[in-house]
């Protein structure tokens, strides 16, 4: 036996020990995968939303100086600017609903509404309370119809009251995702008296498809000059709604104000100068009923209407018999 050939038996044991092939002509072929051959179903992939940026609010008030001398310290603002003093009330409505109860940081972009825009303006802003981004760029959203009677495109009421087909004005908190009428919708919660029956209402936020316009399109402003209305709800266009519904659900803070005066509803006076005499109308007029005075005993008795306490008619005499 020559040295070559105890060489390879001590190698071949080893390699036996080892489990593995250690010669050239000993070595395995290759494993190749494919795809598609497993019974097991393909996973698909998890999205997890980051979480939500929030401010804090000690830094609120700073934030919101030096919002304030970034965008509305000058003299030159862009028509589209979100109002200053609009803008004040949103924070300070913020501050009341995230910053009080033991809160010490809330959402850090939140929704501001103004009302007195006409509604072929853009007049919906997502704003960055830490930067003052978004002030500039706001995004079309319908009003309510109730709110706009005469249908000019401007909102001049609003209320809180069922089946009013009206806007609220106020802050309200967004809630969670669910598929409507009209499609993946945003339910809110209002948080103050003049906005705290939108769920009830079902006041929320949702877009509209090419095929379903049921009211409000933006597509209609070239023909019409405004974009029609809603029953309540913030409308937005379909590429806008999820940019929206992430900023607001499940916590996002929304505040629907009115920049300016707000108009008063006319409540009609009585004309001195219009005098209304009996008789001067086609129908008869009826003569008016009066209730039947009671008896005297009742009234003596003093209630009236209860049983008098004494007889209405004397005792009869005593008989002979």
């Amino acid at each position: 036996m020559t040295w070559y050939t105890i060489l390879r038996k001590q190698i071949s044991v080893y390699c036996a020990l080892a489990a593995a092939p250690c010669l050239a002509q000993e070595a395995a072929s290759p494993i190749v995968f494919q795809s598609g051959t497993g019974n097991a179903p393909v996973a698909q992939p998890i999205y997890v939303k980051p979480p939500r940026a929030e401010i804090g609010c000690d830094t609120l008030a700073l934030a919101e100086r030096a919002i304030g001398f970034g965008y509305y310290g000058g003299l030159d603002a862009p028509r589209q600017r979100l109002d200053a003093g609009l803008f004040s009330a949103a924070v300070a409505k913020y501050r009341e609903h995230h910053c009080q109860f033991g809160r010490s940081s809330g959402p850090a972009v939140i929704v501001i509404v103004d009302f007195a825009r006409h509604s072929s303006d853009p007049r919906l802003y997502r704003v960055d309370l830490r930067s003052g981004e978004g002030l500039d760029s706001p995004i079309r959203v319908a009003h309510g119809i109730g709110s706009d009677p005469d249908d000019d495109g401007f909102a001049t009421i609003f209320t809180n009251v069922q089946d009013s087909l009206t806007s609220s004005l106020g802050a309200a908190r967004g809630g969670e995702r669910y598929v409507g009428i009209n499609g993946l919708s945003l339910r809110l919660d209002g948080l103050e008296p003049s906005n705290n029956q939108m769920r009830v209402r079902d006041i929320v936020v949702h877009s509209y498809t090419p095929e379903r316009r049921r009211y409000f399109n933006a597509d209609l402003i070239a023909t019409r000059g405004r974009p029609g209305s809603s029953e309540g709800c913030f409308v937005v266009e379909p590429d806008k709604r999820e940019w929206i519904l992430e900023t607001l659900e499940n916590g996002g803070f929304l505040y629907a104000g009115y920049s300016g005066k707000l108009p008063q509803p006319i409540v009609p006076v009585a004309n001195p100068n219009v005098i209304f005499a009996r008789g001067t109308g086609s129908t008869p007029a009826a003569a008016p009923a009066f209730p039947a005075a009671p008896p005297a005993s009742e009234i003596a008795a003093g209630t009236p209407g209860s049983p008098p306490t004494t007889p209405i008619s004397p005792a009869p005499a005593a008989s002979g018999q």
